[in-house]
């Protein structure tokens, strides 16, 4: 048979006795249904909690217009709904349940956006130019402050390979007489955290270099790529 329609499963999930042994066998047996009168019961007993809250308030008219645009209703009432009017109270439990679950679904959504991690914001970049003894290498840095305030820089560049050496990656000032590595480059990319203290408009040039494993912690001299921050 064809899924149960959302006027019956509505009403069931008030506890109305509307559907008869077949319908109920369609449920049992259909998770789509199923999860449907499972949301409408959620939605009334939500309804119900409300009803000590107070008399219900009348909305305005610019309320309704925002209902008839959203709902595409162009016409105005017919002589014929106007006299059905004092019936309308029987489906007054249908727009509060269907009520109640939007509004379940908008909080979801809504509580769901503020548990996603704020993004990292970009707050520099760098193209990196080759050195002469580098000829064809190339390169980008991009700094990213994340949404705890620390910040990383992610390192891409393109150059030969090397022989008996690593990369790595130094942040240097701009007249060159001060410089702090950020670590190593295993591979044409990276992403590097920059200590905290370090100010990018003093320390605004990007340094890869060829270091040979020597031992000795200091820039080697023999720099692949660098680039100053903007």
């Amino acid at each position: 048979m064809r899924h149960v329609d959302p006027d019956t499963l509505a009403l069931l999930g008030m506890g109305e006795e509307v559907a008869d042994s077949e319908y109920r066998e369609h449920i049992a047996q259909c998770p789509e249904c199923a999860s449907e009168l499972a949301n409408y019961s959620r939605a009334a007993r939500v309804g119900r909690a409300t009803l000590g809250a107070g008399e219900l308030l009348e909305p305005s008219p610019r309320v309704w217009d925002r209902i008839s645009d959203e709902l595409g209703i162009t016409e105005e009432p017919t002589a014929e709904v106007v006299e059905l009017a004092p019936r309308r109270r029987r489906w007054v439990p249908l727009v509060a349940v269907a009520a109640s679950v939007a509004l379940l679904a908008s909080l979801g959504i809504v509580l769901w956006q503020f548990a996603q991690p704020s993004p990292p914001t970009v707050i520099a970049t760098a193209t990196l130019e080759a050195f002469p003894a580098w000829p064809g290498a190339t390169g980008k840095a991009v700094v990213e402050q994340q949404a705890d305030g620390t910040r990383v820089v992610h390192i891409d560049f393109d150059a030969p390979s090397l022989n008996d050496a690593y990369e790595e990656v130094w942040l240097i000032s701009s007249d060159a007489t001060r410089l702090v590595s950020l670590g190593t480059a295993s591979g044409p990319t990276a992403t590097l955290p920059i200590p905290d203290g370090i100010d990018l408009s003093t320390y605004d040039l990007v340094d890869v270099s060829a270091e040979p494993y020597d031992g000795n912690p200091t820039h080697s001299g023999d720099s692949i790529v660098r680039g100053q921050l903007e």
